[in-house]
């Protein structure tokens, strides 16, 4: 855990956490006042992808709003994308930073992209 001050000189904590690794993920979550974000580091694939998301749904019992981060997921195939695409849909929760691959195979999969709204007019 590591505290930060605020603007107003009261504590901030923000606490990190480790939820989930193998030998190719690690799942993160970094708890502030305001948010939970969640980052994914490493590749997701139809070995990892259930737990994963297991894991991302422990995840919806924290008592903030989550957002998934995937900046730092080096592959993804077609079942870890269908995993993080309904959980963020079941979680409210936005999915920021896609690496170009996993947008790329998003486009394929004919998806609406991470981190964008849903076009009312489509």
């Amino acid at each position: 855990m590591r505290r930060v001050s605020k603007a107003d000189g009261e504590p901030m904590t923000t606490v990190s956490q480790l939820l989930y690794v193998d030998h190719l993920v690690r799942v993160t979550c970094t708890v502030t006042p305001g948010s939970a974000l969640i980052r994914i580091t490493g590749e997701l694939d139809k070995t990892n992808s259930a737990e994963v998301l297991r894991t991302l749904e422990r995840t919806r019992g924290i008592d903030h709003p989550l957002v998934l981060d995937v900046r730092q997921v080096g592959f993804t195939d077609v079942t870890a994308v269908r995993a993080l695409a309904a959980f963020a849909e079941r979680a409210g929760a936005p999915i920021r930073d896609t690496p170009h691959q996993m947008r790329r195979l998003i486009r394929l999969m004919r998806l609406r992209p991470f981190g964008e709204p849903e076009n009312p007019s489509s």
